[in-house]
């Protein structure tokens, strides 16, 4: 074919002019096309050199596309030189793979018809004979028209789309290998990462040295087969209490939510359980999925220090011995009484009150002894959990003062005398939407840095030992929706309006890694616990799976009704669990990318997902007052269909609850339980090591009685 660079622009302009004189009932299900035939028109005018044609192209059509597309729009300007494409996963993603369009068996005919027939005004021959042979190139060669038999098709999200993204449709969620050539999907590495050779043996040693060793014990992933038992109200460290200095803008009190008969924030009515003598971390017990999962190799991994540190050891340490005194939750305790070993969930509500509307995030440490809030005043307020105060270093230590402390008695002259139970922190210019403490210390102590996003399109990085801001990361040119650090720390990764996810180290003030391919805000993240992956939540009613190091999409998951919220992976890596506004929870298989159970019974917005250690119980608040528990384990009934799902307003009313007690409704098989707070629409559930659920929220004001 003749380089002719106006017939690629001829070409374009003729199938928009048939888009646009088809029937209203055609001109939906045709549209679609124009954007593949967009994208391959620019694309190769850039691949054949020339420069100034493509920069025209992209100047006369690119106001077509850029409203739905404004990320495709900016990727293709940016493109300019051959080797720019090249180098592009996204160009190339393009480049390798058709683009999926779903016809009407008649709109597919008319497609045709006007392909064969001269369809560019009857022209055969010169510039606009040429733009019709490009097109009919391009679509060949490019584009895959899928004829479904019935009435013309409505153009939605799921309608058309490159091969990975398209295949969900067909496959529930799972895409094919991006350049694979069998077509085969990769397997993923969702297996825990091995823990140092040296960190491991030192734990064990000094386990060892604490007469705590033990043949099976459970470091670094691998199977502990003995745990003992303890009352789980210990773990919520003296949080019942939930003392705050209340000075207008809200004050924080914590009320014991119903787990089974008991409420756990009841110090007084906790009961010992014991951990059941299968392993509570093994994550084979899950009958959903018995698969055996591959661990990533070191390589794989995001790059990490060689060495470790006391602070490594103690976490490790801790580990374990919180394993030990592990609460073993399962849905065989609600639906069988007489099964030993498996305990009902219990939840430890915090309340804030006095706080109105301005309540925007909420947070709590691994430890359990400090919660964390945001609200759209733009500060943070931490509260202190265990009642011992939130002290801080002085900062105004002189170097001949500091010389002088040469004993433990003297360190204690490094901090300042008072140790208030809560502490504001003031940096931001917008609302604070999302908080992320350290889980460097894990659960042997509390974190020293605190992670925020605001609206001001910032990350601030806070010292909890001074209590002041540290660093700046600024890169979004929207508001950040959240942040959250990777599992081992040093990483972390946040979600914004401007339809991109980004990684970013501690030490950098500029992001490593740009995940963009969402269509509207990503909302929401959550690390896989080998921090190999990265699962994030959109408006566009989709959720993606990235790989960290190569920054490409690996899974698409498609299935909400409405724009994903919140996005939670399982604590042994097989499960993606996503909730949002449609009300639903909609619990994916990572392995395969299938959906496996659908969740319903909530009647509002859900805030929050929180697994339990063992991923088989999943726990979510919701603005509907409510914290349900479901069941993960047990696999779906014979011949379910997860897609046969009433809508969210029709199934709330199955799932009853009590003011002391759980309910479970006859129309949400997988509902355990359902714990009704007063008055307080839930921003967050978390279970603690022990497998408590600590959840919290803003008590919603009552109107004043009309006069």
């Amino acid at each position: 074919m003749l380089a002719d660079p106006p017939s690629w622009e001829k070409g374009y302009q003729g199938l928009r002019t048939f888009v646009d004189n088809s029937l209203d009932i055609h001109r939906p299900e045709l549209s679609p096309l124009l954007l593949p035939l967009f994208v391959h028109s620019y694309l190769d005018l850039v691949l054949v050199g020339y420069r100034d044609a493509a920069d025209h192209f992209l100047a006369r059509f690119a106001p077509d596309h850029s409203p739905l597309y404004p990320g495709l729009v900016r990727l293709l300007a940016s493109l300019r030189l051959a080797t720019h494409v090249t180098e592009n996963e996204q160009a190339m993603r393009w480049r390798h793979e058709r683009y999926h369009v779903r016809l009407s068996e008649r709109g597919w005919g008319l497609l045709l018809g006007w392909l064969q027939g001269g369809g560019l005004h009857g022209a055969s021959e010169g510039t606009e004979g040429r733009g019709r042979d490009r097109v009919l190139a391009i679509i060949n060669e490019r584009v895959k028209v899928d004829a479904v038999p019935g009435p013309p098709l409505s153009s939605t999200l799921t309608s058309h789309g490159l091969a990975s993204d398209y295949a969900s449709l067909s496959r529930g969620g799972a895409p094919p290998a991006p350049y694979g050539a069998d077509g085969v999907a990769p397997a993923l590495r969702l297996g825990p990462a091995k823990l140092h050779p040296q960190l491991e043996r030192e734990v064990k040693r000094t386990l060892k040295d604490a007469g705590e060793d033990d043949d099976e014990m459970d470091v670094g992933g691998k199977k502990e087969d003995k745990a003992v038992g303890g009352p789980e109200g210990e773990g919520a460290g003296g949080a019942a209490d939930g003392e705050g200095e209340g000075s207008g803008e809200g004050s924080a009190a914590a009320a014991g939510g119903a787990g089974g008969d008991k409420a756990a924030g009841d110090s007084g009515d906790a009961k010992p359980s014991l951990v059941g003598d299968a392993a509570s971390s093994d994550p084979s017990s899950t009958s959903l999925g018995d698969a055996q999962l591959i661990s990533p190799f070191k390589d794989d991994l995001p790059p990490y220090p060689s060495s470790f540190r006391t602070l490594d050891v103690a976490r490790e340490v801790e580990r374990v011995r919180e394993a030990r005194k592990r609460i073993r939750l399962g849905p065989a305790a609600v639906r069988d009484d007489l099964r030993k070993g498996v305990a009902k969930p219990s939840v430890c509500l915090f309340t804030l009150h006095d706080s109105g509307d301005s309540l925007s995030t909420v947070t709590f440490s691994e430890d359990s002894t400090v919660m964390a809030t945001g609200f759209t005043e733009s500060y943070i307020r931490l509260w202190s959990l265990d009642g011992k105060g939130l002290r801080a270093l002085r900062t105004d230590l002189s170097p001949d003062e500091a010389d002088k402390i040469d004993t433990p008695d003297g360190l204690s002259k490094l901090y300042q005398p008072d140790a208030p139970q809560t502490r504001k922190l003031i940096a931001h210019s917008g609302p604070v939407y999302s908080l992320s403490f350290d889980p460097v210390p894990g659960p042997a102590a509390a974190p020293r840095y605190l992670l925020s996003a605001s609206a001001d399109t910032t990350v601030r990085l806070w010292s909890l030992e001074t209590y002041t801001n540290l660093v700046v990361y600024r890169g979004h040119r929207e508001p950040v929706w959240a942040v959250e650090w990777g599992p081992r720390g040093i990483y972390f990764a946040t979600a914004s309006r401007d339809r991109t996810a980004r990684l970013w180290t501690t030490d950098d003030v500029n992001a490593v890694r740009i995940f963009a391919g969402h269509l509207s805000d990503v909302n929401c993240l959550s690390f896989h616990p080998n921090s190999l992956y990265l699962a994030t939540g959109s408006s566009d009613r989709t959720c993606r799976l990235w790989d960290v190091q190569k920054g490409h999409c690996v899974r698409v998951f498609i299935g909400h009704r409405a724009a994903v919220q919140v996005v939670r992976v399982s604590p042994d890596g097989r499960y993606l669990a996503s909730a949002g506004d449609d009300g639903l929870v909609l619990l994916w298989s990572l392995a395969t990318g299938l959906r496996l159970k659908t969740f319903y019974g909530h009647d509002a917005p859900i805030n929050s997902l929180a697994f339990s250690n063992e991923s088989s119980v999943l726990v979510s608040g919701a603005a509907d007052d409510t914290v349900r528990v479901w069941d993960v384990a047990t696999p779906p009934g014979d011949g379910a269909n997860p897609s046969d799902v009433p809508s969210a307003q029709g199934a709330a009313g199955t799932a009853g609850a009590s003011a002391g007690g759980a309910g479970a409704g006859a129309g949400a098989p997988d509902l355990l339980a359902t714990l009704a707070t007063k008055r307080t629409p839930v921003l967050e559930v978390k279970f603690t090591a022990r497998n408590l659920c600590l959840a919290a929220g803003a008590m919603r004001e009552v109107p004043p009685p009309a006069q």
